[in-house]
């Protein structure tokens, strides 16, 4: 079982399109998938659940009941008692999903002081930094899954901390555009700090606790929601396609290797290219279907885009699967 996330800082790249139809490719290429809603907006639970059914369950969890995230480890930040496992959300075959929560924001807030804790080897630090992990892999166990994905936020906050440092692989969303290229940066250096703080924390840990891996090994880059024009794309979009692969190289691959040349996969970075696919987005969520597996579920001159689509998805699905010898 591995543990992947797409992470980038900036939003609108993509990331939940993404997860989404990965995560299906995934199951069409014969694994099982437990998807982990960590993003405290829920569009991904949206996606599959629909808005009425994710209120109602917000609302449980309100009360101190129901089967989100925050459900499960909400006894651990409070500091009443341990994670609870919740009952995941079977989307269909080899698939299932582990519902967000608006309230994970609260524990966000209190990962600041995990994390300060976990430095002073302090068990309740280790067990607020360690919460979210052991239901996303007791849950995945239970399942019998091949992958878990986590959906994270558009952001470099502790949550998305946590997540990462959990996580045995992350790739990049990048769209073609300036502020893509610069976001480029802040990851690089997120990711590495991140990794080189936690590794103090795990040197000092006894070996009876439960500790995050801290070893997210980097995919590539993902290019995403470029307009197509004439069959290719438009000049600007060209202009800054060319840029990803040395920012990538600069900003991600050589700023990770001075921290451990194990975090980062040989060249080739790239991992596929993803248009825009302009309404089949809005079809997606109407019928809350991913944009990967519309076709079959749309007509008309949809039809071909759809068929396009899942051909896209699939072959980036397998270059991870490649990657990450899960083929």
């Amino acid at each position: 079982m591995i543990t992947i996330a797409l992470f980038n800082h900036k939003g609108g790249v993509g990331k939940t399109t993404l997860t989404a139809s990965l995560a299906d490719a995934f199951v069409n290429s014969g694994k099982k998938v437990l998807l982990v809603d960590t993003d405290p907006q829920c569009n991904l639970s949206a996606l599959f659940i629909g808005e009425e059914e994710l209120d109602r369950h917000f609302e449980i969890s309100e009360n101190g009941g129901g089967n989100t995230l925050w459900s499960a480890v909400q006894r651990v930040v409070e500091g009443s008692g341990d994670i609870r496992m919740v009952e995941p959300w079977t989307i269909s075959d080899g698939k299932s999903l582990l519902i967000g929560d608006v309230l994970l924001a609260q524990y966000e807030e209190e990962l600041p002081t995990a994390w300060t804790e976990s430095f002073a080897r302090k068990p309740r630090g280790y067990a607020v930094m360690s919460a979210l992990s052991r239901v996303a892999r007791k849950t995945g166990e239970e399942l019998g899954v091949d992958i878990i994905m986590y959906d994270v936020g558009p952001n470099v906050g502790p949550l998305n901390r946590t997540v990462i440092l959990d996580c045995d692989f992350f790739a990049t969303p990048v769209h073609t555009d300036l502020y893509s290229l610069r976001a480029l940066t802040t990851v690089g250096r997120a990711v590495s700090k991140w990794v080189s703080d936690w590794r103090i924390v795990k040197g000092l840990a006894a070996e009876n606790v439960t500790v995050l891996s801290g070893m997210p090994c980097y995919l590539g880059y993902i290019t995403s929601q470029f307009k197509p024009y004439g069959g290719g794309q438009v000049k600007s979009h060209e202009f800054f396609e060319a840029q990803i692969p040395s920012r990538v190289k600069l900003r991600v691959v050589d700023v990770l290797e001075k921290v451990d040349r194990n975090l980062v996969f040989a060249a080739p970075h790239k991992l596929g290219q993803v248009p825009h696919f302009q309404s089949l987005a809005s079809m997606s969520q109407r019928k809350s279907i991913p944009i990967g597996s519309l076709s079959g579920h749309v007509a008309g001159g949809h039809a071909a885009r759809a068929d396009d689509a899942s051909q896209i998805f699939s072959e980036i699905g397998k270059a991870i699967l490649k990657k990450t010898r899960l083929s």
